[in-house]
């Protein structure tokens, strides 16, 4: 479990160009769940991610992983780089080595695993990404930026992580590529039992994906709680500049209109039922 406690983070700190990017936030990050965050450009979620496996440290408060805190000085910071895998925003432009294979397995060689333990995490993350065999040893600048992105991800995944954190993972792909990648994504977090986050700024991927959502504005925490929780507040979110999924603004405009539907359904399937209805 990854705990964040009364967290607040400065960029350039005492100068003139201080500025606080998260006030005060203090969320928990639960175990076998997939954790949506969400919010406007600005409002801090790439420096919490970039804080859940210590590649920053809070100004103030703590961050703990499973009880201990991961900027302690007697703390492994390299292994809490295996224990929280993070993959930024678009992935696909940190590839560098001259094999799809070697680009996978460059973080469990770096774990000191052997070359049977490699193999056979390469093959696990490949499966889950949707890359093939005949792909493993091709370069990985010789197929496509989807492609890529896949190649990617399974370089954490192949780490096996106990949480796993996404900055924007479908961000440029178009719809049959971002739902193969999120559904994969969850699929794997089912099948390891372990955590997952995701960060996007597509509200109907995180209603459909998530089990828990971290809803931020202006550096702080807005909401958390479960997605029919969370955008059963579309007038607080709406009101703090942040979108809610389409299919909800259109229910809630039919309602207004005065059409009997549930407003608060967040996804096209739940959406769809309730249109449905007034057919009948």
């Amino acid at each position: 479990m990854l705990e964040f406690e009364n967290v607040s983070y400065y960029y350039s700190k005492n100068t003139p160009f201080e500025k606080e990017a998260l006030k005060n936030i203090s969320i928990t990050i639960k175990d076998n769940m997939t954790t949506g965050i969400i919010g406007h450009t600005g409002c801090g979620k790439s420096t919490l991610a970039q804080m859940m496996n210590a590649l920053i440290a809070p100004t103030e408060g703590k961050v703990l992983l499973d009880g201990k805190d991961i900027n302690a000085k007697d703390y492994n910071t390299v292994g809490v780089r295996f224990d929280v895998g993070l993959v930024f925003q678009y992935p696909e432009y940190q590839l560098f080595e001259e094999t799809v294979y070697k680009d996978i397995s460059f973080g469990p060689k770096n774990m000191g695993l052997s070359e049977a333990e490699i193999k056979e995490r390469v093959k696990f993350a490949s499966g889950f990404t949707g890359i093939t065999d005949d792909m493993l040893e091709r370069s990985p600048f010789e197929i496509s930026g989807g492609q890529r992105r896949r190649v990617a991800i399974a370089g954490v995944i192949a780490m096996d992580p106990k949480i796993l954190v996404l900055d924007e993972p479908a961000a440029g792909l178009d719809p049959k590529g971002r739902n193969e990648i999120l559904s994969g994504l969850v699929e794997y977090r089912k099948k390891r039992g372990n955590s997952l986050v995701i960060i996007s700024h597509s509200m109907e991927d995180i209603a459909v994906y998530s089990d828990e959502i971290i809803a931020m504005s202006n550096a702080q925490v807005l909401m958390t709680g479960t997605p029919s929780e969370v955008f059963s507040n579309h007038k607080l979110l709406t009101e703090s500049g942040l979108d809610i999924p389409e299919i909800t603004s259109l229910l809630i405009n039919l309602k207004a209109l005065g059409y009997d539907v549930d407003s608060t359904c967040y996804t096209v399937e739940s959406g769809y039922k309730s249109i449905e209805k007034l057919f009948k």
